[in-house]
């Protein structure tokens, strides 16, 4: 991941990312101290302004702690383990409401530290990316980054999941059900981008997950990054 200094995106919230990248991978692992704000000005080419404010949107998350005097380091995660529920589309059907997605990226990559952790694969296995922003009623509800090796079921790739529901494709073609969900969460308020894509208006609270999928024998099948609005449900993909 790299720094678009003309990106209308914020130049702190394209460094959170990237820091947040490292943290998930297992680059940086729980209570590892951050490198100096001085030496990620160096490597990065960027204020110590933008530094610290992408920091504090970690601290913010929960994700990393800052000790005065000390410096910040990264934080264990809370996890919680449940059965999962219905996905997106059969919830907001139950609900009276017509249920949408807005496709933002759907890809293949190749799994880095953190997926290879998460999904249990090994390095560089091809995995489907899908990037959606979850709408019911035309009105956004979740984003949600789904993280699924291609092993399980390759033809994803044939999918539209601007159109259909993940979850669904899994268990119905790919005849994969999802038994249990492990999920680390925390509720923060939403950042800049976040607010603009749930059209939300600043401050407001937002549910962060992040969480693995499982089967009924233990192999994790899917991982997912997801960002709630606070008054929304739990929904898989």
């Amino acid at each position: 991941m790299k720094l678009d200094k003309n990106s209308p995106v914020p130049l702190y919230i394209q460094f959170k990312e990237l820091l947040l990248a490292k943290i998930e991978s297992g680059e940086w692992r729980p209570q590892q101290k951050l490198p100096s704000e001085r030496t990620l000005c160096n490597e990065y080419d960027i204020s110590r302004i933008t530094v610290r404010e992408a920091i504090k949107e970690l601290v913010r998350d929960g994700l990393v702690e800052s000790v005065p005097g000390k410096g910040s380091f990264v934080r264990h995660k809370t996890v919680a383990e449940y059965k999962p529920i219905n996905s997106f589309t059969v919830a907001t059907q139950m609900q009276g409401q017509v249920p949408s997605s807005r496709l933002i990226n759907q890809e293949i990559i190749y799994a880095a530290t953190g997926l290879v952790r998460e999904l249990e694969i090994p390095l560089n296995t091809k995995v489907l990316m899908i990037h959606r922003v979850r709408l019911a009623d035309g009105e956004p509800r979740v984003i949600q980054k789904a993280f699924v090796p291609l092993s399980f079921c390759p033809t994803l790739l044939d999918h539209d999941f601007e159109k259909e529901s993940l979850y669904q494709a899994l268990e119905t073609e790919c005849q994969l059900v999802l038994a249990k969900v492990k999920s680390s969460f925390e509720a923060r308020l939403a950042d800049e981008m976040e607010a603009q894509m749930l059209k939300l208006t600043p401050p407001t609270a937002v549910l962060v997950t992040r969480q693995t999928n499982y089967l009924a024998n233990g192999r994790p099948v899917e991982y997912c990054r997801s960002v709630y609005r606070a008054n929304e449900r739990f929904y898989l993909s």
